[in-house]
């Protein structure tokens, strides 16, 4: 049960860090060895404008955000709550069959069946705490993509009518190690996203 607990919570927590940070970040840098020299040239002739954002403060103040976190929160307490009565049903044929055995009240061919049985029992407990883990991963690692795309959906509509030729993201340790205030538009994107994309009624 515990493994299970640090399985979900590693992957909820890693998934937040490797989607929105890596994603944004990562990934430009390939995008670089093929876009450097002109981005380099429309900056240096002062032909191009530029923002960036802060991905931490946008994800931290995006109300919809914390209702995708939430809804896994529930899914993990539910598939807990499920392994648990499995594994106390379990448990429970575990002490009947000692009882029965140690007070020989079933045959050695039915002591044999007993374990068999108890033994695939067991694995299919295995199986299942494997199996909610991976789940659990999935569904986190599908929303955090849900999540990645209305930011891209909205950034692509904010910018309609910004015009800008760049919008960076920052994260620590990322590709953009320094952006003046005067480029960061964290503050807008904030408002907006929680405008266009706004947290589900209760």
């Amino acid at each position: 049960m515990k493994n299970l607990n640090y399985i979900i919570n590693g992957v909820l927590a890693a998934a937040v860090i490797v989607l929105f940070v890596l994603y944004f970040t990562g990934e430009s840098g390939k995008e670089n060895e093929h876009h450097s020299s002109a981005s380099e040239q429309v900056i240096s002739q002062g032909g191009g404008s530029i923002a960036y954002f802060k991905v931490d403060s946008v994800m931290s103040n995006w109300k919809l955000y914390f209702d995708m976190q939430d809804e896994l929160a529930s899914k993990q307490t539910q598939l807990e709550t499920d392994f648990e009565k499995k594994s106390q049903s379990y448990m429970k044929r575990v002490e009947d069959a000692q009882y029965k055995i140690q007070r020989g009240l079933v045959t050695r061919a039915e002591i044999e069946q007993l374990q068999q049985q108890l033994a695939a029992e067991e694995q299919n407990l295995v199986n299942l705490q494997q199996n909610y883990g991976l789940q659990m991963q999935e569904e986190g690692l599908v929303k955090n993509r849900q999540m990645i795309d209305k930011l891209e959906q909205f950034i692509k509509s904010y910018n309609a009518d910004k015009k800008y030729t760049y919008i960076f993201s920052y994260a620590f340790g990322g590709n953009l190690l320094y952006g003046d205030d005067a480029y960061d538009i964290t503050d807008e994107v904030i408002s907006g996203i929680n405008e266009m994309f706004p947290a589900k009624e209760e």
